[in-house]
């Protein structure tokens, strides 16, 4: 039991009071909450918050942010029940790229592992490499001491790594933003807005987007930037839906996105702004892309870097008048899941 004398780090339960931690609800923590400044990862914690509160009131929905975990999992010992659940985070971070949240993951799935655990929709990627798989190894004596772990897979590759890999139960759904259910605002719509990585995962060469640049700038008023802000160092659970209503009006106010952002593409779908997806460094937009979303008329995936083909893959999308596609069956298995 929590005593009233435990300090509270920052960091654990920043959204809810202090008394929601010992209340007789059930709970939910979601673990591994970002701080950083990724707003598609701020974008699928956004989800989750909405997904627990509007579909699962009777759930205490707990969380704790990704620099508090250690703390927080000595705190969620303390008032931990037999019904209560304990959820890591979803984005595209399980494997061995992202160490440090991995470590969190595994050491969240270890610590609970007598409690029932999920992790929200991923996307797995560990390297072929004597890291990469010095990586899965650590990562699968981790989470196969946890018999009540469930992992949710956002793409068929990614479905069937976790399958041959770990010896979880395994769901399916979309990206967890794409459940959103959001209105764009009517903004007018000027210009086109390159939305490019500059991590690890980026393949896109400069010298391509250059030529598309040159291409577009005839026409159209052109901008670059990123769906991970560098004008601040940290987002917390507070600033969490400023930045990305910020981020939604910032492409829901362009006539295109150009982009190899897998959240991008989903904020685009979100505003309705005809969008041209190239891919990252192992598939997760395009396969995305290829499992739930081929049915939207404004939105395309390209691998090609035929500027002429491209060129026609534009005036196509700007044509479009944007339709709809309804994913709500497809999350269906994640809602089971908290019934049960």
């Amino acid at each position: 039991m929590l005593s009233q004398s435990t300090t509270l780090t920052k960091g654990i339960a920043p959204n809810v009071s202090r008394e929601a931690l010992t209340n007789n609800k059930p709970k939910v923590f979601l673990f591994g909450s970002p701080s950083y400044t990724n707003i598609g990862d701020q974008a699928i914690a956004y989800a989750i918050e909405k997904l627990i509160k509007n579909c699962f009131p009777y759930y205490e929905y707990i969380e704790i942010m990704d620099y508090a975990t250690v703390e927080g999992i000595e705190i969620v010992k303390q008032i931990i029940k037999q019904d209560d659940i304990v959820c890591f985070t979803g984005g595209g971070n399980l494997g061995s790229l992202y160490v440090d949240i991995e470590e969190d993951r595994r050491r969240v799935i270890e610590e609970f592992k007598d409690y029932r655990t999920i992790v929200f929709p991923q996307s797995a990627f560990f390297e072929d490499t004597e890291h990469g798989r010095s990586e899965e190894e650590k990562s699968q004596r981790a989470y196969n001491q946890n018999k009540h772990l469930t992992l949710v897979a956002r793409e068929h590759q990614t479905l069937k790594r976790l399958r041959e890999t770990f010896q979880a139960n395994v769901l399916y759904t979309p990206d967890l933003v794409l459940s959103l259910q959001i209105e764009p605002r009517n903004l007018e719509r000027e210009g086109v807005m390159f939305v490019l990585r500059e991590d690890k995962e980026k393949i896109t060469e400069e010298n391509f987007v250059s030529k598309l640049t040159d291409i577009l700038s005839g026409n159209y008023s052109v901008e670059r930037t990123d769906t991970v802000l560098s004008e601040i160092d940290t987002i917390d659970y507070a600033d969490r839906e400023q930045n990305l209503l910020k981020m939604l009006d910032k492409i829901g106010s362009k006539k295109l996105i150009i982009t190899d952002r897998l959240h991008a593409m989903i904020f685009s779908i979100l505003t309705k702004t005809p969008c041209l997806v190239f891919g990252n460094s192992y598939g997760k937009a395009k396969h995305s892309y290829e499992d739930w979303l081929q049915e939207l008329n404004f939105i395309e995936y390209t691998d090609s870097k035929d500027v002429e083909h491209i060129q026609v893959m534009i005036d196509r999308l700007l044509e479009a008048e944007p339709n709809r596609i309804n994913l709500t069956e497809d999350f269906q298995v994640l809602k089971d899941y908290f019934t049960q």
